[in-house]
């Protein structure tokens, strides 16, 4: 925005034939130059900040993705794990019958 002003004030001045001095003229220049690097250094961290949005978006979703497979994995191995634990009791309690009766 400013450097559009700058450029409207320049051409309007031209346009008036208005003669800058040397050192004017060098100064506008100066301030142009400055304000085109400042633009593209602005560019370039605003693209560099959304570069780092994207991976970050994408770093969540894989996490988050990665916590439910593992939350599913936990669910499985606990629900395994009863089956299991059931079973050896059940085993137990048959092993206990059959040596009160052999006893």
């Amino acid at each position: 925005m400013e450097l559009r002003n700058i450029r409207e004030n320049w051409q309007a001045a031209k346009r008036r034939k208005v003669t800058f001095t040397t050192l004017e003229q060098e100064s506008n220049v100066d301030c142009e130059s400055w304000l085109e690097r400042t633009s593209i250094h602005l560019e370039r961290m605003l693209e560099k900040s959304i570069n780092e949005k994207n991976m970050l978006r994408n770093m969540a979703y894989h996490y988050f993705s990665r916590n439910m497979v593992c939350q599913a994995r936990i669910r499985n191995l606990k629900a395994k794990l009863k089956k299991r634990s059931r079973r050896q009791k059940a085993q137990d309690k048959l092993q206990i019958l059959a040596e009160a009766s052999l006893a």
